[in-house]
């Protein structure tokens, strides 16, 4: 009759790591989503202005050749 008892407390004790791994994982990204949060609230603040990003010129190649795979039709094999 011990057995069955000994059984469901494991059962017990495995389900209560892994809520606590669950309640982790919620507490962190409750965190990240009271980050975003504020940060949305700063973007919908009337004075609030998108600052514009400064974009590099693209480098020119020396090959001239764009970056990338290859066409097909460029590859005789």
């Amino acid at each position: 009759m011990a057995a069955p008892d000994l059984n469901k407390l494991q059962q017990i004790l495995a389900s209560a790591e892994e809520n606590e791994y669950v309640i982790s994982q919620i507490r962190k990204n409750m965190t990240k989503v009271a980050e975003l949060i504020a940060e949305v609230n700063t973007m919908l603040e009337p004075g609030f202005k998108p600052e514009r990003k400064e974009r590099k010129p693209r480098a020119v190649s020396a090959t001239g050749k764009r970056p990338g795979r290859p066409r097909k039709s460029e590859n005789p094999a």
